[in-house]
């Protein structure tokens, strides 16, 4: 009877520390699969704003379009539509990784702001109005439903003339 109250106890602690040995593996692969998305996000933006950055032109493009994409060229409509593509579809992954818990409530926040000021822009509005079934039905409510942010988001033109002013 000892024998088996013994390999009964001993098979019982085996269970407990794999289970413990299981519960720390899946925290750090959660981590790490947190740690691979930061970044991966991190290099998606910085990519996005990089191309921005390296042709000016095309940084100018992608500011004049948030003001009015309708008052653009047939040629710049064609290359900010696929920017603005570009951008929201970081953005829509942004939005289902939050979905899935996998971001840290600060990033959501921060991002979430910025998400929602460029999505209440004049000339944004003008191109969503034709690009919004492009996106997933989940993704079109959060943004048609968030309010206007007070403090919209300024273009350097815009920066410019209020620093002039001062």
């Amino acid at each position: 009877m000892d024998l088996e109250l013994g390999i009964s106890l001993l098979t019982s602690i085996g269970v407990i520390v794999s289970v413990i040995f299981l519960a720390i593996e899946i925290k750090k692969n959660t981590e790490a699969v947190r740690s691979n998305f930061y970044d991966s996000f991190a290099n998606s933006n910085r990519e996005f704003l990089n191309q921005l950055i390296v042709d000016k032109e095309l940084g100018k493009l992608f500011e004049k379009g948030t003001k009015s994409w309708n008052n653009l060229g047939e040629d710049d409509k064609r290359t900010s539509n696929y920017l603005y593509i570009q951008m929201f579809r970081i953005w829509e992954n942004l939005f289902y990784q939050n979905k899935m818990e996998v971001l840290e409530p600060w990033l959501w926040n921060s991002n979430k702001n910025t998400i929602i000021s460029y999505f209440h822009l004049n000339g944004i509005q003008e191109w969503w109005k034709f690009r919004r079934q492009s996106f997933s039905r989940e993704f079109v409510d959060f943004l048609e439903k968030s309010e206007k942010p007070e403090n919209e988001i300024k273009v350097i033109e815009d920066l410019q003339k209020t620093f002039k002013d001062k």
